[in-house]
């Protein structure tokens, strides 16, 4: 799946020690969040928005620590 707001692919930041998550524009949210529940993936949705330099409004999209990023990865992607 292509970012919106900057021509690239949506990647999962997955950091050592850390959740896996996902920053992205507001407007690709509900297709992101359609790809998660058709592969059974849980996740929540930070509530706030924010635009910087009057860019498109940007979100997070949070995963369990224990889920593994490559699953999610490949529903963005929508790898079977």
């Amino acid at each position: 799946m292509i970012d919106t707001s900057n021509g690239e692919r949506l990647c999962v930041s997955a950091l050592p020690d850390a959740a896996p998550y996902i920053d992205l524009p507001l407007s690709q949210v509900e297709e992101v969040c359609r790809r998660l529940d058709r592969a059974g993936i849980s996740y929540w949705v930070d509530p706030w928005a924010i635009s910087i330099d009057d860019e498109p409004e940007t979100t997070t999209i949070n995963f369990s620590r224990y889920i593994d990023a490559a699953r999610i990865q490949a529903a963005l992607d929508d790898i079977p």
